[in-house]
């Protein structure tokens, strides 16, 4: 597995969690999403945790919520279960330490949010990589691990990925609202692979890897359990 993993800087596993596990994140992305929006709502002020932005359409979209696993005790024990410390050991060749957890949701909001100024965005996610961002925060090398808590598809705007990128510089541009994305010269879009998995699956990449993701057009939820693991001799 590393062999590959190292050359191509990602790979997708088949469920290997029980789906009671899985429905049981579902229902804590879900429960927390509603009750953070309801509280933001009740008191007329956003919350940190939470990143979301106004469509063209004006309809309010909810990109992610981090961290959460001080919320969600199903997700806090697979993110430091058997199979991560096992999985991610091996990729990293020593003890993997969890530094960033979050649920990703891709998903319009019904409710009224009036009440904010959001800025307006569109669905995409552009070409980028995040271990410029890890490394700003003194993490040297970091493996993202999504669970899928839904079926991923490409309609409904499954990780897209560009294979070996994580091993050679790319350039970057910044942009105003999305931060530093990757030129098309350096990522073609014909290079680009659309890793689509049913619901359990588990995508793990290099966070050097470029990666971007289309929006969620299916009409139904693209959750994700997303977790941020590097190297550290301390044990668990």
């Amino acid at each position: 597995m590393n062999q590959g993993f190292d050359e191509l800087g990602y790979a997708v596993f088949a469920p290997p969690f029980a789906p009671t596990v899985i429905e049981n994140i579902r229902h804590e992305a879900d429960d927390i999403r509603d009750k953070l929006i309801e509280q933001m709502a009740a008191g007329k002020t956003p919350d940190p945790r939470v990143t979301w932005w106004r469509l063209d359409d004006g309809a309010a979209y909810l990109l992610k919520i981090k961290p959460v696993v001080n919320l969600a005790p199903a997700a806090a024990a697979l993110a430091h279960g058997f199979w991560a410390r096992a999985t991610l050991g091996e990729l990293l060749d020593n003890t993997p330490y969890l530094m960033e957890d979050k649920f990703m949701y891709k998903q319009r909001l019904m409710s009224d949010v009036d009440w904010v100024d959001l800025p307006l965005l569109g669905e995409e996610v552009r070409k980028h990589t995040d271990a410029a961002y890890f490394q700003a925060r003194g993490f040297e090398r970091v493996i993202t691990v999504a669970v899928c808590l839904d079926d991923c598809t490409a309609e409904s705007g499954a990780l897209k990925v560009w294979p070996g990128t994580h091993r050679r510089s790319v350039a970057m541009s910044h942009t105003s609202r999305q931060g530093p994305v990757v030129a098309d010269e350096d990522a073609p879009d014909e290079d680009g692979v659309v890793l689509t998995a049913p619901v359990g699956s588990v995508l793990v990449w290099d966070s050097a890897l470029v990666h971007a993701s289309g929006p969620n057009l299916s009409g139904r939820p693209r959750r994700l359990l997303v977790l941020g693991y590097t190297a550290s001799r301390v044990g668990w």
